[in-house]
């Protein structure tokens, strides 16, 4: 599946939805249908503009098994060659379901977007406080002072909530308002079924996303290379000025296997980098681009997988079935 100059992507997913009936995979109702733009019947100027919009995209609106891979234990997956916009495969894309930190995709875009990286700010104590236990930190401390860059790599590598928060309160004025800066971006990107609570991915009944929506954001960040920068680092070392003065250094890891090099790809395949999500609730979740051997770029996206470990079996089984 292509896309083409009379790809109508706000209408496919409207038409995708209303005919498959688009449940939540995990159980979920379907309690958030709202009116959005860019749904419903088009002009013929809108159309016009959809169809430039989706002509350099990727566009499923239906299952697709173009390669043989094995996701039977995760609720929704895609692997899309980028350069030929090639829907390689595709299962349940249009569901929407929890993200968990996959969020930080647009938490991040935003940033780059809006943010500039040299920016100093101070962590406050809303932004460091979270009212469930085991929640992944960069273990930042009130007065903390770090720039805007340094954020993004605690939220990229550890996937830090708390530098999510940060960066929400010192760009967005409030994690409320940037969260509103978000949903906006969301819509503008055609992530028509989004919608996002927090800037973190912690679990919400209405903070929710699709396949095909992450692979929007994803496909939008990636025009940054900063944004590439830090999901390809393995690693960050960072050194920042506490409240008291004192210099506090770190190393943030990678929460990335592919990242860090413990789970392997076919010879020929680089995993260039990407973002992990773990919930109760969401599962384990990866979005990851890979290039081949001739400088073929893809993304491969799974939400919803059983287990960490079964999760990067089922992407890997993305590249083998290019070997095959």
């Amino acid at each position: 599946m292509r896309c083409t100059s009379k790809t109508i992507l706000p209408a496919v997913l409207a038409v995708s939805l209303s005919v498959s009936g688009c449940s939540f995979g995990n159980g979920l109702s379907d309690a958030f249908a709202v009116d959005r733009p860019g749904l419903g019947v088009q002009s013929q100027e809108e159309e016009a503009d959809i169809s430039y919009f989706a002509a350099d995209l990727c566009v499923a609106n239906e299952d697709v098994e173009a390669i043989e891979a094995d996701t039977s234990r995760a609720l929704a997956a895609c692997f899309f060659n980028l350069d030929t916009k090639e829907i390689l495969y595709a299962k349940n894309v249009h569901d929407r379901l929890y993200p968990a930190s996959t969020t930080k995709i647009m938490t991040a875009l935003v940033a780059l977007k809006h943010g500039d990286l040299e920016a100093q700010t101070s962590v406050s104590k809303e932004a460091i406080t979270f009212t469930e236990s085991g929640v992944s930190t960069a273990q930042l401390k009130e007065g903390d002072v770090l720039t805007t860059r340094q954020l993004l790599y605690a939220l990229l590598t550890v996937s830090a909530n708390d530098a999510a928060n940060v960066i929400a309160e010192q760009i967005g004025g409030s994690q409320e308002q940037y969260v509103e800066m978000m949903n906006e971006e969301a819509l503008r990107v055609g992530a028509t079924n989004t919608h996002f609570v927090n800037p973190s991915g912690l679990h919400d009944e209405e903070h929710y996303t699709t396949v095909y929506d992450l692979y929007l954001m994803f496909n939008e960040a990636m025009k940054y290379d900063d944004f590439i920068d830090m999901i390809k680092a393995p690693s960050y070392d960072v050194s920042y000025v506490a409240a008291d003065g004192s210099a506090v250094e770190k190393t943030w890891s990678s929460s990335n296997l592919f990242t860090k090099g413990e789970v392997t790809v076919p010879d020929g395949m680089t995993a260039v980098g990407g973002k992990t999500g773990t919930t109760m609730a969401a599962k384990s979740c990866l979005v990851e681009l890979f290039e081949g051997r001739q400088g073929t770029r893809y993304v491969a996206i799974i939400l919803g997988c059983d287990e960490r470990a079964i999760l990067y079996q089922e992407m890997q089984s993305f590249l083998s079935a290019l070997e095959n």
